[in-house]
């Protein structure tokens, strides 16, 4: 799931002149990865952002004072400090001033160097390794996961895969996901999720997946 839509909050009264002073707030729904000291990398959700800051949204518990990272799809990273929590969400004052249209460009593939490429933002990736299997023609072959993210994943694995094959990936906590291989290099390959892992799911993976705080 990439930058989904958004609109601009606006104040219903006469703002007068601390409208143009106010840093403008855009609601939002676009997927991160977390990194927080300590937490190892996590995902979340940015609810809305701003010149100046953003609210997230994450079961993992973060404190007030957090210096955290958050790679957004297509590759902004904002860096801040954890200013509240409540139930799950948290409020981020970033270290420095942003700018919110780019931000949003970048993560939707609309920038001018996304359309140069004519790329398709990728969604932020978890480097946890681990055991899993993948299933050809109902052969199981083991493979090691190097890193997963709710669209795909790259695994290390001692035979080069049929590329014009469709297959399942088995990762233990996980439910099994059919994919196809998108590339091959040597002992590795970049596999394509059919369907997405469900934001819910793959948060409480990599939640247990890591070591508690």
């Amino acid at each position: 799931m990439g930058a989904a839509e958004h609109q601009f909050d606006h104040n219903a009264s006469d703002p007068g002149p601390w409208a143009a002073r106010a840093p403008r707030t855009v609601t939002t729904l676009m997927v991160g990865k977390l990194i927080c000291t300590g937490a190892g990398e996590q995902l979340c959700r940015v609810r809305n952002i701003s010149a100046s800051g953003m609210m997230l949204e994450t079961p993992f518990p973060l404190r007030e004072g957090d210096r955290i990272v958050v790679e957004l799809r297509g590759g902004p990273v904002l860096e801040g400090q954890i200013m509240w929590v409540s139930e799950g969400r948290a409020g981020v004052q970033f270290h420095e001033a942003i700018d919110v249209e780019d931000v949003l460009a970048a993560a939707k593939g609309s920038s001018p160097a996304a359309r140069l490429r004519r790329a398709v933002p990728r969604a932020p990736r978890f480097a946890i390794a681990g055991n899993a299997r993948l299933v050809c023609n109902g052969v199981s072959h083991n493979v090691v996961m190097e890193n997963i993210s709710q669209s795909g994943a790259r695994v290390r694995l001692s035979n080069q895969p049929d590329l014009d094959r469709v297959m399942t990936l088995v990762v233990p906590g996980l439910s099994p996901r059919s994919c196809t291989v998108r590339w091959a290099e040597d002992d590795s390959a970049g596999v394509a999720f059919i369907e997405m892992i469900p934001y819910a799911e793959l948060s409480a993976w990599l939640n247990a997946a890591q070591p508690p705080r």
